[in-house]
């Protein structure tokens, strides 16, 4: 059996063809932009979504495509989408994990249902960004006209599953993602948050496991993909959900580190212990959940390019990067604040900064700060789930980030574990899901 395998990341989608044995066959990637506009809104434009995913797979060998036999995906998340009867979105386009636009909505949860009994239902606090619950608060509150005639609500796999298939679903890993679910139980959607907030319960679809078997692939869009109309289409997840799952990862304590346009740490575990310094959620798998918790990377580094370091290639500043991690690291003199893309876990707008600059600061200590600052945020959170979890002397390490270089930052920044780079995580994990049905 051939695989068609589906990454919809944040800055760019990803297409495998691979085979039963995990073989990779053939492999392409399209870019896609993501709209930075006012109030702190961070959106994606669905045609841009679909003409990067068709671009993409018309990179691939038309006689291996038209082997396929089955196709599963992962996406980005959270990713609120409001949809109507035909699966159309009725809010014109995807909100991202990046928008901030629902920091009001945090006090209006918290002043309704308080945010340490909204944490106990649902494994967080109403952070901004970090789940959707806050989206579809805002936009009942400034657009009341998308729900009119809304018929579900989810996140990117529910819009992307009913376009590929004509069936509803929402996957167990965003269910939990969107803030509006028993995450610490594992109950299903929580009636009490859903009533609260004015939500009417018949927008939430039901709740599948990733990698099941659910619908066919409609002949408009397996035209599209060159691949056999009718085949199989697998419940699709959230990106580290099905990292973890391609790392090879299944028990509790196992830890993946996803290194690209963010930088995220996963550990799974069997002990749903909240904290509001991480966020608790379902893992792929029935029964584990996630303590989780994410920071800007390679968005970061690539600001640090564009506004401090344009006289130099790309190929010139990656190999700068390696030069500052190999010579600045132990000075310590300036600090950063890693928070250039806000913080996820956290009810206060914050931003990043530089401190300890005087006349003696350079551009590589300023570097090596920002460097030091991102893995810090993942060094507090494996911290916090050893003292609930067991944990692995390995971290397994996926993403375009995960040089030598890197990885020697990381071993002197989060020491007593062992870096393992695993490739491609969440294509080979869309497969390992489909596979335990197929």
């Amino acid at each position: 059996m051939l695989f068609l395998s589906i990454d919809f990341g944040t800055s760019a989608v990803k297409l495998s063809i691979i085979d039963e044995n995990g073989t990779t066959l053939g492999w392409a990637k399209e870019t896609y932009p993501y709209l930075l506009l006012p109030g702190e809104k961070v959106e994606m434009e669905p045609e841009k979504l679909w003409a990067g995913l068709f671009a993409a797979a018309e990179k691939l060998d038309p006689a291996l495509r038209a082997k396929v036999e089955l196709l599963c995906y992962d996406t980005y998340s959270p990713s609120p989408v409001v949809l109507d009867r035909q699966g159309d979105l009725l809010y014109p386009n995807i909100i991202t994990h990046m928008d901030r636009r629902s920091r009001p909505q945090t006090q209006y949860i918290e002043e309704t249902i308080g945010k340490d009994r909204y944490m106990k239902i649902s494994g967080i606090y109403p952070f901004p960004g970090g789940c959707s619950a806050m989206t579809y608060i805002w936009m009942l509150q400034n657009t009341p006209e998308v729900f009119q005639n809304a018929y579900r609500i989810g996140h990117l796999p529910t819009y992307i599953h009913k376009k590929l298939t004509g069936e509803w679903m929402v996957d167990l890993v965003n269910a939990s993602m969107m803030g509006l679910y028993e995450t610490t139980t594992q109950h299903g959607w929580s009636r009490e948050l859903i009533d609260e907030f004015g939500l009417a319960p018949h927008l939430f679809g039901e709740i599948y496991n990733p990698g099941a078997p659910l619908g066919r692939l409609l002949p408009q869009i397996a035209e599209k993909l060159g691949v056999k109309a009718g085949i199989p289409v697998a419940v699709g997840t959230n990106d580290v959900a099905a990292a973890q799952m391609g790392a090879g990862n299944e028990t509790p304590g196992e830890m993946m580190n996803a290194t690209g346009s963010s930088e995220m740490v996963s550990i799974l575990t069997d002990k749903p212990v909240v904290n509001p310094e991480y966020y608790l959620r379902n893992s792929a798998l029935p029964g584990i959940w996630q303590i989780y918790a994410t920071t800007a990377g390679g968005f970061a580094i690539d600001w640090f390019f564009e506004q401090l370091c344009r006289e130099m290639t790309q190929r010139e500043f990656y190999a700068y990067v390696d030069r500052v991690i190999e010579e600045c690291l132990d000075d310590e003199s300036v600090t950063f604040d890693p928070y250039l893309t806000g913080d996820r876990q956290s009810l206060e707008k914050r931003t990043g900064a530089w401190h300890g600059l005087t006349l003696e600061a350079t551009r590589d200590k300023m570097l090596a700060a920002m460097l030091r600052a991102m893995q810090g945020v993942l060094k507090k959170a494996i911290d916090q789930a050893a003292a609930v979890q067991q944990l692995s002397p390995v971290i397994k390490i996926s993403g375009g980030m995960s040089t030598e270089s890197y990885l020697k930052l990381k071993r002197r920044e989060i020491p007593g574990f062992e870096f393992r780079i695993v490739d491609d995580c969440p294509i080979l994990g869309n497969v390992a899901l489909a596979k335990k049905y197929f």
